[in-house]
């Protein structure tokens, strides 16, 4: 079923297909027949060439020369003649040599290839700024994602006719069905960025963000060499040509090229550690200026990703005759699959590009560049047939098969799916069903709670939606409901206006700004869907509430979200949780506000779903400032209460350190005034198996109440930097985690208590509280364990907090 499941869901490979000439052998030592990993196997006087892998085994396809040549450091050349046309399986077996090269003055001591990459990194900078100092140029880009049919298999009946929605690709038995294509043309001056052509179709509609969003924003990047880091995937992968790059990679000479009276140095290179996030490839610098002509880039199959069957990125420059240093065209092929192909796992470059089974994902995105002055006068749509661009044109027939392929049903399925992982919504036509976190949520009150949680789609109005909830205790046998109702007056989300009501039990603990980091927060408590079905405690502190919010927003284009929510809030007590002052317990509260936030988000990427823009985690920080302004009434009570404001700061983001990243979220606030309880911070765990990401894991479902308070949630992730070198346990693709949770607070004079404190909130102690956890994650490629243990001996005997546990958490990652 996973099969049939991945054959019409996401991911590519755009592949040449074509089968030439090859020519393929293995490389040996001649004196102990041992493979020589890395060798250059090159045609002379071309750019054309590929390295041996592990096992010392090249294939090159389609050679435009006659003379094949391989070398490696410290042995001597050997040069092959090939038959046009002829198939040709070599044995090479290269003798040792320690002869030096004589293309310049170099010491006995320095090997030829370190003399040009210290020229080229004293170079560097002056190159760097000659790419910078052309200003106004245009560019095409065509990003497309294919997906591999057999179409012999029993996926082909899901389909009304394979030949309308797939093509062909010559010597092979599978075809290949378009996801997604782009086709856009920019023009780019010193100031401004003007897209002036665009058409894009895919088919997923629910998805097709997650495709851009997660998959070509992370593998088809923009692959700048002169940059230290490239960051692919969440990770930085070093540049073959960055300061450092020496202590990653070993670097060969491998050729000097004539062009005409133009003298380039032909380098290959390789990572020391082949299961690091690091390339291998070759690349060509001018002889002179040791400007980079030509780079390509391929990743390891030992390196510790997940999904990427193959990648290459390549970039090319040329010298314009007035001097102009620029870029040509940059490419990235990437073939993903969701599991290794198995002809695939010993190839070490190249040749995984073009292992292709059926499900895998074939993506291509070029850009090709021209700062002609001509194309002033074109129209931009007529770019890509003029000569200074040339590109390949996506046909009539393949945005046809796009649309053939949305009106199939298991596409539309899948789709469908897509969105509920994005969205928390399941679209069942002009219905929605979710959050779906809502569905089930287990508390002391109600025993196992059902929701049935339902709105309409955009399918039924595209500018407003109409909603609400049902559910039912199976302890207390008791009917909850809500309703809410969200509208967009314009053609943009730039004002929204939304309302809710509901009559329901809510967490005491339920962190009003958690929505503003966290999309579709679970507030029942569970944390994920492990906690959800590992839950120890059922948690009793809750209230009932009957809440009405009215909510408008203002959102800019890409930097800047404000909203200002007043709400009315009237609170019941329950057999937990209990409001009395000075002994005398009080039924019930009523508090109104006014809920004030803004959101910077500093241009970063998100997606829009329905009425909600969806951030993803990045190096690009996302801040949040909010304040709720509010006043409290209790019925009964004489004393006439004040106003209690609570300001609240978050920022949440990623810092990429090469093939480790770290996670961090941090807020911090404070809040005086005449309030109840409830609206201190309270941090709690979920009391269950579920890893909580922004709730704590071995503290009770009451511990601190705080009106000044900070929190940090992050951890770091290793991406196999110690478990690499591990013999088998690298071959897992294991990661490394360590992680830490920490709040510290007070409860200070400027908070003035409606009610009395609860007894099972401990504020004795005026010092921090700390989880520390180590463990894996990338377990089956989705699964993170982790044991957590409190930091220091403040809350060692505590009733309100475990001493240590193990927990678990599904997520998934390049």
């Amino acid at each position: 079923m996973l099969r049939k499941f991945t054959i019409a869901i996401l991911m590519v490979v755009v592949s040449s297909g074509v089968f030439a000439q090859v020519v393929s052998g293995v490389v040996q030592d001649a004196s102990t027949k041992e493979a020589i990993p890395f060798a250059n196997i090159w045609i002379k006087g071309t750019l054309q060439g590929t390295q041996s892998d592990l096992d010392g085994r090249f294939v090159l396809k389609a050679p435009k020369g006659d003379t094949l040549a391989v070398s490696s450091v410290g042995y001597v050349q050997q040069e092959f003649n090939l038959k046009k046309g002829v198939d040709t399986q070599l044995s090479v077996e290269l003798a040792k040599d320690v002869k030096q090269i004589d293309e310049v003055t170099v010491k006995s001591d320095i090997p030829f290839a370190k003399l040009v990459f210290s020229r080229i990194q004293r170079n560097k900078k002056a190159n760097q700024d000659r790419l910078k100092q052309v200003p106004n140029y245009k560019e095409i880009e065509n990003t497309t994602v294919y997906i591999a049919v057999d179409t012999t298999a029993k996926v082909s009946r899901f389909f009304d006719n394979m030949e309308d929605v797939t093509v062909e690709m010559e010597g092979q038995d599978l075809r290949f069905s378009p996801i997604y294509l782009l086709e856009e043309a920019r023009d780019i001056s010193a100031d401004s960025v003007d897209f002036v052509y665009s058409q894009k179709d895919g088919i997923f509609p629910r998805s097709i963000s997650f495709i851009e969003s997660y998959i070509l924003i992370n593998v088809a990047v923009d692959m700048d060499f002169y940059e230290e880091q490239i960051k692919i995937m969440d990770r930085g992968f070093i540049s073959p040509i960055a300061k450092s790059a020496q202590s990653f990679y070993n670097i060969y000479f491998n050729d000097t090229i004539f062009d005409g009276d133009q003298k380039y140095y032909h380098l290959t290179y390789a990572p020391k550690n082949p299961r690091n996030p690091l390339f291998s490839g070759s690349f060509t610098v001018d002889a002179e200026t040791y400007a980079l002509k030509e780079i390509d880039a391929y990743i390891s199959g030992k390196a510790n990703l997940n999904f990427i069957n193959g990648f290459h990125g390549s970039a090319i420059y040329h010298n314009k005759p007035d001097g102009d240093y620029f870029f040509d065209e940059k490419k990235v092929d990437i073939n993903l699959s969701l599991f290794t192909n198995k002809d695939s796992t010993a190839a070490y470059s190249s040749q995984r590009l073009q292992n292709v089974s059926s499900g895998n994902w074939l993506i291509n995105k070029t850009t090709h560049y021209s700062n002609s002055p001509r194309l002033d006068n074109v129209k931009a749509r007529e770019w890509k047939s003029q000569p200074e661009f040339a590109v390949d044109k996506l046909g009539e027939d393949t945005y046809s098969s796009v649309d053939n392929l949305k009106d199939q049903s298991i596409v539309k399925g899948v789709d469908k799916v897509g969105g509920v992982a994005l969205t928390g919504f399941y679209n069942a036509g002009k219905i929605d069903i979710g959050p779906l976190f809502d569905i089930y949520s287990t508390n002391e009150i109600e025993g196992n709670r059902l929701t049935i949680p339902l709105r309409t789609s955009d399918e039924m109005f595209e500018r407003f939606s109409i909603g609400g909830f049902l559910g039912y205790g199976t302890r207390n046998k008791e009917f909850k409901f809500g309703a809410n109702f969200d509208y967009q007056p314009g053609e943009t989300d730039k004002f929204l206006l939304r309302f809710r009501y509901y009559n329901d039990y809510n967490l005491v603990s339920q962190d009003r700004f958690l929505r503003f980091i966290k999309h579709n927060p679970n507030n029942k408590g569970n944390g994920n869907f492990i906690a959800v079905f590992t839950t120890k405690e059922k948690n009793p502190y809750l209230k009932e509430e009957r809440y009405l919010e009215g909510r408008i927003e203002y959102n800019s284009p890409n930097d800047f979200h404000l909203e200002a929510s007043p709400y009315l809030n009237w609170n019941y007590s329950t057999p937990f949780v209990s409001f009395t002052k000075d002994g005398v317990a009080y039924n019930n509260f009523t508090n109104v506000g006014v809920l004030f936030d803004a959101r910077f988000a500093f241009g970063q990427h998100y997606d829009m779903y329905f009425f909600d823009r969806i951030y993803y985690v990045n190096p690009i920080p996302v801040i949040d400032i909010g304040l709720d302004l509010g006043h409290v009434s209790v019925p009964d009570m004489e004393k006439e209460f004040g106003l209690y404001a609570r300001f609240h700061a978050s920022i949440q983001g990623r810092f990429v350190l090469g093939q480790m990243f770290i996670n961090y979220m941090l807020n911090g606030g404070y809040m005086f005034g005449d309030a109840p309880y409830d609206q201190l911070d309270l941090p709690v765990g979920s009391m269950s198996l579920g890893y909580a990401k922004f709730r704590y894991n071995l503290l009770h479902h009451a511990s601190f109440a705080h009106n000044a308070y900070t929190n940090l949630h992050t951890y770091l992730n290793g991406g196999g930097v110690v478990l690499n070198k591990i013999p088998l346990v690298r071959n897992l693709k294991l990661r490394e985690i360590v992680s830490l949770k920490v709040h510290y607070g007070q409860l200070t004079n400027g908070y003035k208590g409606v009610f009395d404190l609860p007894d099972y909130y401990h504020n004795e102690k005026n010092k921090p509280y700390a989880e520390i956890g180590f463990g894996f994650t990338n377990i089956f490629k989705v699964l993170r364990v982790e044991y957590v243990r409190k930091l220091g001996g403040a809350y060692k005997n505590s009733d309100f907090t475990d001493k240590n546990g193990i927990f678990f958490r599904t997520e998934m990652s390049f």
